[in-house]
């Protein structure tokens, strides 16, 4: 199996804090699996692997037929960095551009 068989991947973005000044955007790209809606993969444009670890362990194979808000809670209670906020912001702003797709291949 191809990594794209029966996946799309989107991506979104968001403004960070005006005190951060290392990005200009914050982005993810999410790798979602189309018959389950179920992400397989994320990327976000982080510095810090540590960080891009710790955000694919809690966003990866998170399910969008669920409400967003349980995952966003946990990122909130366990990444406490000034661009978390940011950070959910671009993952609401993939997760729409998802949901608009799916809505126009119906």
């Amino acid at each position: 199996m191809k990594r794209m068989d029966g996946r799309i991947l989107v991506g979104g973005s968001a403004k960070p804090p005006k005190e951060v000044t290392v990005y200009q955007t914050m982005t993810v790209q999410l790798l979602i699996d189309t018959e389950t809606n179920c992400i397989v993969e994320t990327n976000f444009n982080l510095l810090s692997p540590l960080t891009q670890a710790c955000l694919e362990e809690l966003v990866n194979g998170y399910c969008l037929n669920d409400s967003l808000e349980p995952l966003f809670k946990e990122i909130k209670e366990k990444i406490c960095l000034s661009t978390t906020g940011a950070l959910i912001r671009a993952i609401k702003n993939a997760v729409e551009r998802y949901k608009e797709r799916a809505l126009n291949l119906d």
